[in-house]
């Protein structure tokens, strides 16, 4: 296990899940409701690449399908 989890590895797996959550709940609760501007910047990177190469990109769909993920 890695140094940064051995303070945990004592917890079981009901034990870790709950630590998980309640840590997502923190995080989810300093998060601000605007997106930052490196956010805005990457979707904007992302929509020119797709206006760019039509026909290339992927659906949420066929990229579950190519990791054997049920939607």
């Amino acid at each position: 296990m890695k140094a940064t989890l051995q303070p945990v590895e004592h917890l079981g797996k009901f034990e870790r899940l709950l630590l998980v959550e309640d840590l997502w709940d923190e995080f989810a609760s300093e998060v601000d409701a605007e997106p930052k501007v490196e956010v805005l910047d990457e979707l904007e990177r992302r929509a020119a690449w797709r206006d760019e190469h039509p026909g290339q990109g992927k659906s949420l769909a066929q990229i579950a399908r190519s990791l054997g993920v049920r939607l």
